[in-house]
């Protein structure tokens, strides 16, 4: 491709053919390389994400197991019960003040 149609010094004499760009690496992908090295994860790739119809990828959070909460053990239950009446006492004392200056 010429930049200029007269014959000498021109800005590029090679003749290159279009690019689509499929020769471009991204950024992060040049850091996590030089980060990590040439390591091929262990896990495969498939869990974690979807294809849809147009062929565009769905990334969605992989969730963990579930597991049953543990009762909460009478130290625990005496902690929620004074938490939960200093909270209503803040609040009450949030709501007299408020009738208070209005």
């Amino acid at each position: 491709m010429r930049y200029t149609n007269k014959e000498g010094t021109t800005l590029n004499l090679d003749e290159h053919p279009p690019s689509d760009g499929s020769e471009l690496i991204p950024a992060e992908v040049q850091a996590n390389t030089r980060r990590d090295g040439n390591k091929l994860p262990d896990m495969p790739l498939t869990p974690g994400y979807t294809v849809d119809d147009e062929g565009i990828n769905n990334s969605y959070a992989i969730e963990p197991d579930m597991s049953r909460a543990k009762y909460p053990s009478p130290k625990q239950q005496q902690r929620y019960i004074l938490l939960g009446a200093g909270a209503i006492l803040f609040v009450a004392l949030i709501m007299l003040t408020a009738f208070i200056v209005s």
